[in-house]
């Protein structure tokens, strides 16, 4: 247990005259980073389509009650949590705006959230600053505006996180079954939340032993084997082939995961941003360097280790899992963005010289600003807008064939949402290796191609195409981001 006088000791940058008198004004500051961060979460939230993620969500989530529980037992019991909750919040609308609001609540009390777990952690200022980069930062704001369970998993990191602080600095039985039911429920809403915990007691190797909570440890670790002993049966039982898609871990996917935390994704700004970025998690850790060398620093250094066993502890287990099964992806390790946020904060604090450090503060924000208007911008699949073509062009004598059958899922189950185009023409998922689907068009007088995600060099789209060539010939080719719609006329 850590005596009284080892939670008094504080690092280096909180001790300072300017800390003291911004808290002063903590309750201000925090209202109006909360209500920026609001803001930037509700704009254009409802622009965009879903994209096929997305889809899977709402469609999830519609199913009749034995339907849907049963699929999440024995199908697919990732973001379980998220289903429950979106089932009944589907009652107020399909619409995008209103299925993505769900998301942004969990995303806007992250930031006091961040506040809170800062200020816990290194002072009153860098709490502020770390609330601050969580309400600017792209990758924060794009899960919130998300009809996943992405923001929810932020947030649960960042509570679980303050308790297992508050487990640490203030021992007891309460504070370690409120940390292990927090810990637990993180992995309902992602199976990636089972790591959450171990890159808490991994951080534990700052701690000398006989200066450990053992007890209350052990109390808090027993609930969360018992919490999460349901998702790692489901993970055991239930089909990977949902994310059989994931690729070997590669050096590609390295830089992913870091533009995806620095400004969720790109090429151009998001490798400017992660690269000032790098070079404050490269003052961070000078410091926690420094620490580790001084003796009767040990909370000062585990308090400096837990943000970085939070980033780097889930990438070494997925990397080494996956010698298994590839499931090294950098949208999983979104639990690694409240760690990465707090280096940044603690490093623009290590800037030497109020005009560098304002300077840094202002290169971040300003290549954040410029990141989420990109992610505004940003549209993964326009699949409102293919559907809404086919509802205005198609004909119900007509055909639909959606290359692959999953591309069936998502523009069928968006049809199911919107009005109009009644009766609709029949809709057929097409597998290039099965040629079923010739018998079934015979005698349309029209065709529509939907193509997801397809490739110039794409074989099976290929053979498709060149089958419908022999009794149709090709009309208007519409393209939408991620989606294409190509018409077939039959020959006179």
């Amino acid at each position: 247990m850590l005596s009284h006088a080892s939670r008094k000791e504080m690092p280096r940058t909180l001790e300072t005259s300017a800390d003291k008198s911004f808290g002063d004004h903590d309750a201000l500051w925090m209202w109006g980073i909360v209500a920026v961060g609001a803001v930037l979460r509700l704009i254009a939230l409802g622009h965009k389509s879903f994209w096929i993620d997305e889809i899977a969500s709402v469609a999830i989530a519609r199913r009749a009650a034995p339907v849907f529980w049963h699929f999440l037992w024995h199908d697919e019991g990732n973001m379980a949590a998220y289903y429950v909750l979106l089932r009944p919040w589907l009652h107020f609308g399909y619409s995008e705006g209103v299925v993505r609001l769900l998301s942004v609540i969990p995303g806007v009390l992250s930031i006091p959230a961040m506040y809170v777990l800062g200020r816990r952690l290194f002072g009153r200022e860098t709490g502020v600053l770390a609330a601050a980069l969580l309400a600017l930062n792209p990758c924060a704001i794009a899960v919130s505006q998300e009809a996943r369970a992405y923001s929810f998993v932020v947030l649960a990191v960042l509570l679980s996180t303050c308790i297992f602080v508050r487990l640490m600095e203030e021992p007891s039985y309460g504070v370690a079954c409120a940390y292990a039911i927090v810990a637990g429920v993180t992995c309902y809403f992602h199976y990636f939340g089972v790591l959450v915990p171990a890159a808490h007691a991994i951080s534990l190797v700052a701690v000398p032993r006989s200066r450990r909570p053992w007890k209350k440890l052990w109390v808090a670790a027993a609930i969360i084997v018992v919490m999460a002993a349901p998702i790692l049966w489901l993970i055991h039982v239930q089909d990977a082939g949902h994310i059989s898609w994931v690729q070997a871990p590669s050096l590609l996917e390295f830089y992913h995961l870091g533009v995806f935390l620095a400004a969720n994704g790109g090429k151009a700004v998001g490798v400017v941003l992660l690269g000032v970025e790098l070079v404050l998690a490269g003052l961070f850790l000078a410091e926690l360097k420094s620490l580790w060398r001084e003796s009767g620093a040990d909370l000062q250094r585990w308090r400096y280790a837990l943000p970085v066993s939070l980033v780097l502890s889930p990438i070494v287990i997925t990397l080494l899992a996956s010698i298994v099964r590839p499931a090294f992806y950098h949208r999983f390790l979104v639990i690694c963005l409240p760690g990465w946020i707090l280096m940044m904060a603690v490093g623009l604090q290590r800037i030497r010289g109020g005009a560098w450090r304002g300077c840094a503060l202002a290169v971040v924000c300003i290549l954040s600003a410029v990141s989420t208007v990109i992610v505004y911008r940003r549209v993964t699949e326009d699949w409102r807008g293919a559907v809404r073509y086919l509802i205005s062009h198609a004909h119900p004598e007509d055909r639909v064939l959606y290359y692959q059958p999953v591309g069936e899922f998502a523009g069928e189950s968006y049809r199911d949402w919107m009005a109009g185009g009644e009766p609709r023409p029949r809709a057929i998922g097409v597998d290039a290796t099965e040629g079923g689907w010739k018998s079934e068009v015979d005698g349309a007088p029209r065709v529509w191609l939907v193509l997801f995600r397809v490739k110039g060099d794409d074989a099976g789209s290929r053979t498709i195409e060149q089958e419908l060539m022999r009794r149709y010939q090709v009309g208007e080719a519409t393209f939408f981001p991620g989606v294409s719609v190509i018409e077939y006329v039959a020959r006179q």
